[in-house]
């Protein structure tokens, strides 16, 4: 029971994202996140939009990766 209600909780994927973008940093840990779920191939529109800014983002200089 306690499986299916961990199953049904919301994804952190947008948040997350977003406060990578607000801050300007994304660690390392963050980035292996980011490729793993370009891997699921279960994103939605809004998350993958997020992803393409993240890429962009680090591409452009505009994130630095932290410790």
């Amino acid at each position: 029971m306690m499986l299916a209600q961990a199953s049904l909780s919301p994804s952190p994927i947008e948040p997350t994202l977003e406060q990578i973008l607000t801050s300007r940093k994304i660690t390392p840990k963050e980035q292996r996140w980011l490729i793993s779920l370009c891997f699921k191939g279960s994103l939605s529109y809004q998350q993958e939009h997020l992803i393409n800014q993240v890429y962009e983002a680090l591409r452009n200089g505009w994130l630095a990766v932290v410790k």
